[in-house]
């Protein structure tokens, strides 16, 4: 098998679970090389139709909504770039939000402090204050083994997000950082959950603070490659580009 067949048989298409910022680049790649051979064998516009329904990862969608449409290369480029823009900036303020989260806990923050830090971050509040403290104390106040998962994710609203964020506070502030250990077993964030594992490791609050900001620059940049590699990879869809034509394309963006 060589390296080309190795790369596309990886992920294949169909991915009703897809995430830029958690999948590696050679699996996005992999997705739209394993697309480039399936549209050799089948009508291109129900299997590209079928993955617009089906595919979950927003950016991806779009791409693949583009391509059914009749804009020309430079229109999909331009709507490509301008989705690009906003869900990295949407990404970039969660991951602001969760780092002022961390530091609060960290520093055994008021919650309420913690709160206005978050929303300052924003022209206008998107949460009621009152609406989020009362939801994040109705989450304290059941009990630990009734198994409620209190998810820390990019992908979810920004209210719940927050109402997660200032709960985790609440309960670090009354009951100690290591009550937040139970609850995150099942958190989908792995920048929350290696952030609190520092906190609990005990480490100076400078120095998470420097971790988080370099941490939240790295996965900024690496989405933003994949998601220019994805828009290259669709052009190529586009224009009916031969397979080795699309791996060659994809293996500039690869060590």
């Amino acid at each position: 098998m060589n390296q080309a067949s190795t790369l596309s048989s990886k992920t294949p298409p169909n991915i009703k679970d897809f995430d830029l910022l958690e999948i590696p680049i050679e699996g996005v790649a992999a997705y739209w090389l394993s697309l480039r051979k399936v549209l050799k064998s089948k009508k291109a516009v129900k299997v590209l139709q079928d993955e617009a329904d089906y595919t979950s990862e927003p950016y991806i969608k779009h791409l693949l909504n583009l391509l059914l449409s009749s804009l020309d290369e430079a229109q999909l480029r331009k709507f490509a770039e301008v989705k690009k823009e906003t869900i990295v900036k949407d990404l970039q303020r969660k991951l602001i939000i969760i780092s002022i989260g961390l530091l609060g806990i960290a520093a055994n923050e008021n919650p309420q402090q913690v709160l206005v830090r978050i929303i300052s971050k924003f022209p206008i509040s998107p949460v009621v204050e009152g609406h989020i403290f009362q939801a994040a104390q109705d989450l304290l106040d059941m009990p630990t083994s009734s198994g409620t998962v209190v998810d820390i994710d990019h992908r979810m609203s920004l209210e719940q997000l927050i109402r997660h964020l200032i709960f985790y506070c609440m309960l670090s502030r009354r009951k100690g950082r290591e009550a937040c250990t139970p609850y995150v077993a099942n958190v989908r964030s792995a920048y929350f959950t290696e952030g609190l594992s520092l906190i609990l490791d005990g480490f100076a609050q400078d120095f998470i603070k420097h971790r988080l900001n370099l941490q939240k620059d790295e996965i900024l940049y690496e989405t933003r490659r994949k998601m220019d590699m994805a828009l290259e990879l669709c052009l190529g869809l586009k224009h009916n580009m031969d397979y080795e034509d699309m791996f060659k394309m994809a293996n500039s963006y690869l060590l």
